[in-house]
């Protein structure tokens, strides 16, 4: 079934109506969207201006104890050297073995 001309003649004169109706709906869009960014706007710059209440530790007022018996205890720029080699670097648990030769010729047969 194919286009009449009277269907012609009222889709030209609705043309306008149905212009009015997409630019009216693509306004409210683009309004709803500024008004959602103003919203988001005003709550960061509120967020950024409120004090940020610090996290609640329960073991940030008890006072614990130090080790040792205090006598032996380095003072302040003072290292204490401990006796069972923890500051020292662990060794490596395997040999490395290094070729003087390592890089000075090149094989180039296939």
């Amino acid at each position: 079934m194919g286009i009449q001309p009277i269907d012609l003649q009222t889709l030209y004169t609705q043309l306008e109506k149905v212009g009015k109706a997409q630019a009216q709906q693509q306004q409210g869009a683009q309004q709803a969207q500024n008004s959602q960014m103003d919203v988001n706007r005003l709550k960061a710059e509120e967020r950024l201006s409120k004090v940020q209440e610090s996290d609640t530790d329960e073991r940030a007022g008890t006072v614990r104890e130090r080790e040792g018996d205090g006598k032996g205890d380095a003072g302040p720029g003072e290292r204490k050297e401990r006796p069972d080699g923890e500051g020292a670097p662990a060794e490596p648990d395997h040999e490395v073995i290094r070729d003087p030769a390592l890089g000075k010729h090149i094989d180039i047969s296939g």
